[in-house]
């Protein structure tokens, strides 16, 4: 099941009268937007070739970005409070193989 976008539940939360509407939640959800979209697209991570460190990491489920892929910068997310950094924060995709 895909979860809702960052917006999606932003504006959802408005509709409910959990949210106010605020031009600053509203610039925030639309960076988490840009977050959850590269997340989304991102290809999933392969195995590292050998070598002990490898062997540990794959015991351990750890796995390297596939070549050429960057890493998604995240966001840092300041403000006091109830302004809305617990509610808009976990809004991104669950990863592979959870749900």
């Amino acid at each position: 099941m895909q979860s809702l976008s960052p917006t999606s539940r932003y504006l959802l939360a408005l509709k409910e009268g959990s949210h106010q509407p605020d031009d600053v939640q509203q610039e925030a959800v639309s960076r988490l937007d840009t977050i959850y979209r590269e997340l989304q697209t991102q290809p999933a991570p392969v195995a590292s070739g050998g070598g002990l460190r490898a062997k540990f990491g794959k015991l351990l489920g750890k796995r390297e970005p596939a070549a050429g892929t960057a890493p998604v910068r995240g966001l840092y997310m300041w403000g006091g409070v109830g302004r809305g950094k617990t509610a808009d924060g976990p809004v991104l995709p669950e990863p592979a193989g959870r749900a």
